[in-house]
């Protein structure tokens, strides 16, 4: 564990948990249940010991701690009644002679007392008092994120080129281009809450218009400017459109390609190319390069379209913990390339499972999921983990409970990778044989798909149909179990009924359960129960299902076609909701590549549908 920063005496509690968990995160957030932990003990009591504590801290730590409860302190009086504490905190740390932690005050102050950090942003900037360049910009940056009262418009004339800039909706004008020439790699330093460049800030607000023609020209005008902050501008607002518009990847890699030697924009370049599937796929040889775009990101992006030259660095990467849980898409990305050996990504998966980090086990659990089968290997460490875990109650905290939250999450996550290696993980059976039915993953469903999926038995996946009721998690893994009766030996007479309780209105059954009775029960894709399992192509992450589904039905599947055909030709992303802008952008693609697939299918074997070359029969 890293040492305690300093700070009050005391005994351990959710503060110093947390703090233990920020040092090891790679971004310093650390959310989880310490984190957690602590927001909920200081909106308890705004004056109490750890509100007192993280003050304390906020102005006598090191540095990096510092920010970490800065961060804090402004996501705390967002939603805090009485801020006075807040921005008394942060009007001291606007001088700090570190400009990260004067960037982070700046924002605290924004979000404590909007009309303080506003007085001292538009004041005469010589005044006693007046916050320097840095603070100034800082607060400008935290105020014009949340709008209002026409401040960017006022700041259009200031006398500082850098908020002039951040001030601008688009690289518009030969005096918007000179003041990012002169002050564009200022905007989004260190400390900042929300750390945009210029570039994202124009590519939001071009997410804002229709006009995607207009976007794609000013990238290309930015990408040969000869200034490095247009260049890197050129890139962050590529990424927006990229995120937004399902045609820019194919639109833009022309104009960021030649960006990946550069030696500013290169890795700026490397990771949006990367994150997108389709921009990698055309990036390839250039992401597989040595240089700037050598990147960990370009690992990644080559990891995820299944391009096993990434296979040596990922491993690295996984052993030593320099990514977080996108090694787990990358993986699942060669994992999905027939005749790739896994080997050594199972090896430096079981490898990590020894980090200190209160994720870094889940990360590596959830790499051998991915990994299926192949994992084998890492069973006997997967069993003695699960044991250990399960030989006694776990450890708490007397008040937090915060290490019992985190073993139970683990035990989940064992339990989950069990599963997804299938037969190979019978050893694993004795010991999953004894948890109990209140025993962590149970409730989720873990343990019996678990045991399901390992012995391959029915009479476990009966014997589970029959412990559950009626509620929605009952029902959801009713769903996965009689979809695996059906696919293992079929459904029998008292299967059939259940389904078709369970999915009597339609409205509200899981698509499982929809997806079964037509497969298997010979029940017709028609009427509500179709448009019902039509909603979920753009809901809950099923729509790759929903379209292998419709894929295997085949001619039956025709009604669906109109549906698919709008979702496959939009213009615009489709919003999933996962908390990550690039892993929403790459489901899309996922999403779109599958809905291409199944119209193909479909409309090739329907009578005077195309034929297999595309053509009409």
């Amino acid at each position: 564990m890293s040492p305690r920063p300093p700070g009050p005496e005391g005994p351990a509690d959710c503060v110093d948990a947390w703090l233990e968990e920020a040092a090891q995160d790679r971004t310093g957030h650390a959310y989880g249940a310490a984190r957690s932990a602590v927001l909920d003990a200081v909106r308890r009591d705004a004056d109490g010991p750890r509100a007192r504590r993280l003050a304390s801290l906020a102005s006598g730590a090191r540095g990096d701690v510092r920010l970490w409860v800065l961060r804090l302190l402004t996501d705390l009086a967002s939603g805090a009644e009485d801020r006075t504490a807040a921005a008394r905190t942060a009007l001291p740390l606007l001088d700090d002679p570190d400009p990260p932690v004067r960037r982070a005050a700046a924002w605290l102050l924004a979000e404590a007392d909007r009309a303080r950090a506003e007085e001292l942003l538009t004041a005469p900037g010589e005044g006693p008092g007046a916050p320097d360049p840095v603070a100034r910009l800082a607060l400008a940056e935290a105020l014009l994120v949340r709008g209002g009262d026409g401040l960017a418009e006022r700041l259009r004339t200031d006398a500082d080129p850098a908020v002039r800039l951040r001030a601008t909706p688009a690289p518009e004008g030969e005096a918007v281009l000179a003041d990012l020439d002169a002050a564009g790699t200022r905007i989004g330093g260190p400390g900042s809450r929300v750390a945009w460049r210029i570039g994202t800030v124009w590519g939001l607000e071009a997410r804002r218009s229709t006009d995607e023609s207009t976007c794609r020209a000013q990238v290309a005008r930015l990408a040969v400017r000869p200034a490095r902050a247009a260049r890197v501008a050129a890139v962050d607002l590529a990424e927006q459109a990229m995120r937004h518009w399902r045609g820019a990847p194919a639109a833009l890699v022309p104009h960021l390609r030649p960006l990946l030697a550069d030696p500013w924009a290169g890795p700026a370049a490397a990771r949006v190319l990367g994150a997108s599937l389709e921009s990698a796929r055309m990036c390839r040889e250039e992401l597989a390069e040595p240089g700037p775009a050598g990147s960990a990101a370009a690992t990644l992006g080559l990891a995820r379209i299944g391009d096993v030259r990434a296979l040596p660095e990922l491993c690295r990467m996984l052993r030593e913990g320099a990514c977080g849980w996108e090694a787990v898409e990358a993986a699942g990305g060669l994992a999905g390339v027939p005749g790739t050996d896994l080997a050594p990504l199972v090896a430096a998966a079981v490898a990590a499972l020894d980090r200190p980090g209160p994720q870094e086990a889940e990360r590596a659990l959830a790499v051998l999921g991915v990994c299926g089968a192949a994992a084998a290997p890492a069973v006997p460490v997967l069993v003695r983990m699960l044991a250990g875990l399960t030989a006694a109650p776990a450890s708490g905290q007397p008040e937090d409970g915060v290490p019992a939250r985190r073993e139970v999450r683990l035990v989940r996550s064992l339990i989950a990778t069990l599963g997804a290696v299938g037969p190979a993980a019978a050893p694993a059976l004795p010991l999953l044989d004894t948890l109990p039915d209140n025993a962590p993953g149970t409730r989720a469903g873990h343990t019996a798909m678990a045991l399901v999926r390992i012995s391959g038995e029915r009479r476990r996946a009966e014997a589970a149909l029959a412990r559950l009721g009626d509620g929605p998690r009952d029902i959801a893994l009713s769903a996965r179990l009689l979809e695996w009766l059906a696919d293992n030996g079929g459904l029998e007479p008292h299967h059939l009924a259940r389904l078709r309780e369970n999915a009597a209105d339609a409205d509200r059954a899981h698509p499982r359960l929809l997806a079964t009775l037509w497969l298997h029960a010979g029940d017709e894709p028609t009427g509500t129960s179709l448009d019902a399992f039509l909603d979920h192509v753009v809901r809950d992450g099923f729509g790759p299902y929903v379209c292998r589904i419709l894929a295997a039905l085949g001619p039956a599947a025709a009604p669906a076609l109109p549906t698919l055909r709008a979702a496959a030709e939009g213009r615009v992303r489709i919003p999933m909701y996962l908390g990550d802008q690039d892993q929403e952008m790459r489901e899309d693609e996922r999403l779109a590549e599958a809905l291409r697939d199944t119209l193909r299918r479909i409309d090739g074997l329907r009578p005077g549908g195309p034929g297999p070359g595309g053509e009409k029969a």
